[in-house]
């Protein structure tokens, strides 16, 4: 067995890319519990995400270059238009969050959404949608999925034990398996327009725009933001924004060399390895029990297992 370092590269760039989004989780939360509202949130982070990306654009001949690209692989057809709605995957994951978290609690959340993104990791890696190609769901990427995802159990465990309807954790497991899609759409747009800047603009513009025909719904129905964070000892909570350019665009480079799977499960250990940090240094945070280290340990096992690839020429 062997391991392309090119490949170990991309995987550490991501595991640090998912160590930040635990950061972002933290940030959003918190931006959440002041505006009182999860959408109003998620809206102000997307748009802060899209005006990092607007000045990048500014400022970068080759994104605007990109868009040139795009619109011509859109008249030929060499890009469906649909290709482009990759960034309503981070919207549905703000949505699965406001309204099955109530209910089921953040450990089950976890769980069920990590389910479905390792679940549809594994069928869209099997399509021709990656940029990458196909990746043939061998027993190894199999089994190491397995592992993580009995990982995450482990460090999940002593959750909610609460009960909750039957169907809840399958919209977290639906949002999960979403964005699968979505990284896998976001490495096509930057394959054609030849710019991570240009693939990360238009994944902000399309979630940004969608969250703000719901935050604008929300507000004609009577739930205006209740307030806004005061800059600039709060101003740490917009920086979820800022994050999500960077995990969105080191994703959408390292997707092509990793496939879906295994930028999944790497993203993923990184992102437990960010909750951890936190639980240790935030003032209010759970304990972190010896199952945390248990369940990060096997789910790194996970990521290693899937990573191996066969001898050249073994079939």
């Amino acid at each position: 067995m062997r391991t392309d370092p090119t490949v170990l590269f991309a995987a550490a760039a991501t595991a640090l890319a998912g160590l930040l989004m635990a950061f972002q989780s933290r940030a959003n939360g918190t931006l959440a519990g002041v505006v009182g509202s999860g959408v109003h949130a998620a809206t102000l982070s997307f748009l802060g995400g899209l005006a990092i990306m607007a000045v990048a654009v500014a400022f970068g001949p080759a994104a605007r270059r990109g868009f040139g690209s795009l619109a011509a692989a859109l008249r030929c057809g060499r890009l469906r238009w649909w290709m482009l709605l990759g960034g309503l995957g981070g919207v549905g994951v703000v949505i699965a969050q406001a309204f099955t978290v109530p209910l089921i609690g953040v450990s089950v959340f976890t769980t069920a959404f990590v389910g479905g993104q390792l679940a549809g990791a594994l069928l869209v890696d099997s399509t021709a949608l990656p940029p990458g190609g196909r990746t043939p769901a061998t027993p190894g990427r199999v089994l190491g999925t397995l592992i993580a995802m009995a990982g995450v159990v482990t460090a999940s465990w002593g959750g909610s034990a609460e009960s909750f309807p039957v169907w809840a954790p399958f919209v977290p497991f639906a949002s999960g398996a979403l964005t699968t899609v979505q990284q896998a759409l976001n490495g096509r747009v930057k394959l054609v327009a030849a710019s991570a800047v240009t693939a990360t603009t238009v994944n902000f513009a399309v979630g940004g725009a969608f969250l703000l025909v719901c935050s604008g719904l929300a507000w004609a129905a009577g739930a205006p933001p209740a307030a806004l964070p005061q800059l600039p000892a709060e101003a740490w909570m917009l920086a979820g924004g800022a994050i999500g350019v960077v995990f969105i665009g080191v994703t959408t480079t390292t997707v092509q060399r990793l496939g879906v799977l295994l930028l999944s499960l790497t993203s993923l250990f990184g992102n437990l390895a960010g909750s951890l940090v936190l639980d240790l240094t935030f003032p209010g945070s759970p304990p972190v029990t010896p199952a945390t280290g248990i369940g990060m340990a096997v789910v790194l096992a996970g990521v290693v297992l899937a990573s191996l690839r066969p001898p050249a020429g073994s079939g």
